[in-house]
């Protein structure tokens, strides 16, 4: 074959079963920014489902120094919420109102990979005198500083604007990329079961593996199966007669490639119960997770399972990182915060207080209430805004959704307060093991909710538990595994 080795066209995405090399990348890059220097838009609302699509659009973006506005999902009323602060529209989506910069979609590679080279860049449309091309990934991240607008999940039904300079991010990427750089040089493949549209995913799944080297699997997978799948026997014909060549041999089970899994609390319970990826263990260099606390007896379970426990990181779209741990003792791991993170704990409430570099404003109080352990490391105790006044009682929802966590019933568990109609009711949502689900054919509701009752006065007077339950046959979790608390809400209207 007369190709470039795969070394040398330094593969960014697999899409399709097609590779896609920095050169392609950098092509479409090209290509795109020409299409939005046609437009006066300042502000652009970008959303693509497709990971490599999203990345185009991004960096063309970003290049171009406009602001980027990412609404957390594609649905009209998110959309619409988030419409009147952008002039322009780029992705699959469409917006009454906004002009949408149209650029082609890109399905197979419009530079075929085996003949890359400077001069079929320059015969691609791709005016060189115009837009000068990037030499290398490290040209992505530098001298860009646009603004980027995320959008909280909107879990509780308000979407919140976050806004961010790209070079906050870059910094974040390098302080992750020194972190973890072991398992990183130990990887080739980046794989995520979380979207591109949150910070997490951005971070994670575009940015560390572009600029950290690592080629992207552009699928967002939702089931454990498909991962396996990927990791056995994705690669089409022709790209394993490419590696076969760049190995000089036959790909066998010892040498397949090796992959970084970007995951959620919410995928990682459910691949707890049934580990299709037992197989494919030695091809796994590390599981992140982040989103929202991963259960410690879930990573408990991981680590027999996979011979590793998932990387928790602990952060927001406010704060970006702040801290990580990996749970492979006996008990739970304490939270070491990152480089160049100072924090202090207010004396009254408890509260985590951070000075970081992905913030604007120093001593910034965060709702995360935490035990200091030395300088750099701490426990955390649950959220502060979840401590509220139930008929004069203090109660921590945190601690009562943890004490029914330990119900051998209880598969996942939620704890809300609704608005009675002379005072607030707390209630629960519980998903039921596949006992719990049999025990409530065979018995009555009733019976199902005393026997939780029983459970909490272990912990909580009677007067402070719930009066309202639900057995939903699962939760609603969103793209990136958080409970939607709305769809929580609706079952108790």
């Amino acid at each position: 074959m007369t190709g470039l080795s795969l070394c040398q066209r330094d593969i960014c995405f697999y899409l399709n079963k097609q590779a896609y090399s920095f050169e392609q990348f950098n092509a479409d890059i090209s290509q795109t920014r020409q299409v939005i220097r046609q437009t006066h838009a300042d502000s652009v609302l970008l959303f693509h489902q497709s990971s490599y699509q999203f990345s185009v659009g991004f960096f063309a973006l970003a290049l171009e120094s406009r602001h980027i506005v990412m609404p957390p999902n594609a649905q009209p009323q998110t959309l619409m919420h988030i419409a009147s602060q952008c002039q322009a529209t780029l992705g699959d989506i469409n917006v009454g109102g906004l002009d949408a910069i149209n650029t082609p979609l890109i399905d197979v590679p419009l530079i075929n990979t085996t003949l890359i080279n400077e001069s079929s860049i320059a015969g691609h449309n791709v005016i060189a005198t115009q837009i000068q091309p990037l030499q290398n990934r490290a040209d992505l991240f530098t001298p860009l500083d646009c603004q980027i607008t995320f959008y909280t999940s909107g879990s509780t039904g308000q979407h919140k604007p976050i806004v961010k300079r790209f070079s906050q991010l870059n910094c974040e990427v390098d302080v992750l990329i020194n972190t973890f750089t072991a398992r990183l040089d130990a990887s080739q493949l980046l794989l995520s079961t979380v979207s591109h549209q949150h910070i997490y995913g951005l971070l994670f799944k575009l940015l560390l593996p572009l600029k950290s080297g690592l080629a992207i699997v552009n699928d967002t997978f939702e089931y454990p199966e498909h991962i396996s799948q990927y990791l056995s026997k994705e690669f089409s014909k022709e790209l394993t007669e490419e590696l076969t060549e760049a190995l000089g041999h036959e790909l066998t089970d010892d040498n397949r490639q090796t992959a970084l899994l970007i995951s959620s609390p919410a995928h990682l319970k459910r691949l707890s119960l049934d580990n299709v990826l037992m197989v494919n263990k030695a091809q796994l260099q590390a599981v992140f997770s982040s989103g929202g606390p991963l259960p410690f007896e879930i990573a408990k379970t991981l680590f027999k399972q996979l011979s590793q426990a998932p990387i928790e990181v602990f952060g927001s779209t406010e704060t970006g990182g702040i801290a990580w741990r990996q749970c492979q003792g006996s008990t739970p791991s304490a939270w070491q915060v990152f480089p160049n993170i100072s924090y202090s704990v207010m004396a009254e409430t408890a509260q985590l207080v951070l000075t970081s570099p992905y913030i604007n404003e120093a001593n910034y109080v965060t709702e995360d209430r935490v035990q200091r352990i030395d300088k750099q490391h701490f426990a955390m105790l649950g959220r502060a805004d979840r401590t509220i006044k139930h008929e004069e009682k203090r109660i921590n929802l945190d601690h009562m959704e943890r004490c029914l966590q330990q119900h051998v019933l209880v598969n996942e568990v939620r704890v809300l307060v609704l608005d009675g109609v002379k005072k607030q009711v707390l209630a629960t949502v519980i998903e039921l093991t596949e006992a719990g689900q049999v025990l409530l054919n065979e018995q009555s509701k009733k019976s199902l909710n005393d026997s939780f009752k029983q459970h909490l006065l272990g912990e909580f007077e009677r007067i402070c538990l719930p009066k309202k339950w639900r057995y939903p046959a699962q939760m609603p979790f969103n793209s990136q595994g958080k409970l939607v608390i709305k769809e929580l809400e609706k079952l108790f209207d």
